[in-house]
């Protein structure tokens, strides 16, 4: 029989275990069927495209002349002539490596995007792993206040209760039924919102809670930030490109070349041969180098100052987490070390208090738990921006 028990409480625990989903589960659905996310990536693929045009050489030319001569002595004439111009080997190098650079760029701008999605993904299941949390206690509060109001009112008929005690149960009991409500609607809310976010697909989010994280030493953190944000590092192949761009620049100032064939054809014979030219720059690309070169240090002077707001946003986050945790934990020791609920209740029905100070009491009781409850929540929609340096 024992065996059994056993048996069928696995299977339970297991069950529970299986219907529960992560929020780590939720952003990789979210990841994989949002849609601005996957609009993002369609934009990218347009932009790595069109990164690639333009690195060939221009196309060749093919011109023909027909010239009737205006008597018979002298016949007619007709040319023929076909040309390909081209630059120095250099300005092809440069223009992929550019071309390169530039998809590499928007694979980060994509990130960014994704990540922002995430972000707002993870604030929406913490939100609702509060507001779930909130609902059991909630439901514990409208049942208690249905007991006391179902007690009282045996109480009026049999004279041992007011009616100013009977309102004061009833109102009680309204208020937490209400509340309970309210707050089911705004379950509803967050499960609809995180469905839409994953392209129409709900969750199945049964008694969903707080990922287990970690509060890293903010040097740890800096660390990730400065290696792995996506601005950051789209920042960095900007300046990667406005240094190529310096070089593609003074390249263009290397003469352009033109090759062909030509051949000319009169009532006598014909010419053949070939064709060489050279274009010398002189005005085309004047201030070209000096406009790269301003935009290189632009470039640079952007990054160096998102880097240091980035570390500073980082340091200033890293201390609220702190004073957020510290909170969460105080409130947690203070919610774990109260159990007065049941022992103020047999104190109301043994007449040794009266309804209002039972109220009186277990009001202070509910405030200091929903600030545990709201110290969690506001901990871990913190932890958010430190976390999402790890995704």
């Amino acid at each position: 029989m024992i065996r059994i028990t056993f048996i069928i409480l696995v299977l339970i625990l297991t069950q529970f275990a299986n219907a529960q989903v992560s929020m780590q589960t939720v952003l990789d659905s979210v990841a994989a069927n949002n849609l601005q996310i996957k609009a993002s990536s369609e934009n990218r693929d347009a932009e790595v495209a069109f990164t690639r045009t333009g690195l060939t050489p221009v196309d060749p030319q093919v011109e023909y002349g027909y010239f009737p001569g205006n008597n018979t002595a002298i016949g007619n004439k007709s040319t023929l002539s076909v040309s390909q111009s081209f630059y120095f080997p250099t300005v092809y190098s440069r223009k992929k490596t550019g071309a390169k650079l530039s998809g590499e760029k928007s694979g980060e701008l994509h990130r960014f995007n994704t990540r922002n999605i995430l972000i707002e993904a993870a604030s929406q299941y913490l939100e609702l792993v509060y507001l779930d949390k909130y609902a059991f206690e909630l439901k514990k509060r409208a049942a208690d206040a249905e007991n006391v109001k179902a007690l009282f009112e045996k109480r009026l008929h049999s004279g041992d209760a007011n009616q100013m005690e009977i309102n004061k149960v009833r109102i009680e009991a309204s208020r937490w039924a209400n509340e309970f409500s309210l707050n089911e609607a705004r379950r509803t809310e967050k499960s609809q919102i995180l469905a839409a976010m994953n392209g129409g697909r709900t969750f199945a989010l049964i008694n969903p809670e707080y990922p287990i994280w970690q509060l890293l030493p903010v040097d740890s953190i800096l660390s990730k930030a400065v290696h792995n944000d996506p601005v950051l590092k789209a920042m960095g192949y900007e300046q990667q490109i406005a240094g190529n761009n310096v070089k593609l620049q003074q390249s263009l100032w290397l003469p352009q070349f033109k090759a062909g064939y030509g051949q000319e054809t009169i009532i006598e014979g014909s010419y053949r041969g070939v064709q060489a030219g050279i274009s010398i720059p002189l005005w085309q690309n004047k201030n070209t180098v000096k406009y790269a070169q301003s935009q290189k240090q632009a470039t640079e002077s952007s990054a160096f100052a998102y880097r240091q707001q980035l570390k500073s946003n980082i340091a200033a986050k890293y201390q609220v987490a702190v004073s957020l945790k510290n909170n969460f934990d105080g409130y947690q020791k203070i919610a774990e070390s109260i159990q007065s609920q049941d022992l103020l209740q047999k104190s109301l029905r043994s007449g040794n208090i009266s309804v209002l100070e039972y109220y009186r009491e277990l009001s202070s009781w509910y405030e200091t738990y929903d600030s545990y409850l709201v110290s969690a929540k506001d901990y871990y929609l913190e932890m958010v921006y430190l976390k999402q340096y790890e995704w």
